[in-house]
């Protein structure tokens, strides 16, 4: 009979505990951990597009220096003028003497025609001049023209010539290399013009 009640009052406090704690559940004691903090890695800059500003956000832009921090200019030194080299002095070369006078200048105007040959209507003469004295070279001239020069003493003019109606007469001019100049005139009748026809007496 003891045991019988003893086993129902035990049974009432285990249902009485039970209730309790379905009531208030025991708060489990708190777990403490530690925690690294998590902080973002620094990001590299990028190339900054035409047109965006690469102005890192809080950066102050240093202020341009003063004329009073510039470093004072140093003088550049005027370079001193170099007086060009005077040049050498010019070697005057001695004059030449004037070449030896080998005698008077003088020729034999011509009185014939040495050679001649047709030319169309008309014909080419050639006259023989003969120089003595002087110094070649020598510079001959027929009538108002230079014929040329030349470096002996004979020397042949050319000329055209188809008249047989007069005589031939012009002048010849020699001039030496020592100065001297000869001018005589000459005279060819028509009778010694070998292409003229000699009527017969």
């Amino acid at each position: 009979m003891f045991n019988r009640h003893s086993g129902f009052i035990v049974l009432a406090l285990a249902i009485l505990v039970v209730s309790a704690l379905a009531c208030n559940p025991p708060t489990p004691a708190p777990v403490h951990s530690t925690v690294t903090p998590y902080v973002p890695a620094t990001a590299k800059p990028q190339d900054a597009s035409p047109g965006e500003s690469t102005e890192v956000p809080g950066a102050t832009e240093a202020p341009p220096p003063t004329s009073e921090e510039s470093p004072a200019a140093t003088d550049t030194p005027t370079p001193t003028d170099t007086p060009p080299p005077s040049p050498p002095p010019t070697k005057v070369p001695p004059t030449a003497p004037p070449p030896a006078t080998v005698g008077t200048l003088d020729f034999e105007p011509p009185q014939f025609v040495d050679s001649w040959e047709p030319k169309g209507s008309t014909n080419k003469v050639v006259l023989r001049v003969d120089i003595v004295g002087g110094v070649p070279p020598f510079t001959v001239s027929h009538g108002p023209t230079v014929q040329g020069t030349t470096s002996t003493r004979v020397f042949y003019i050319e000329f055209e010539w188809g008249s047989c109606k007069s005589a031939m007469v012009q002048s010849i001019a020699v001039q030496s290399s020592d100065g001297q100049t000869v001018k005589k005139d000459y005279f060819i009748p028509v009778e010694r013009m070998p292409w003229c026809t000699t009527p017969s007496p």
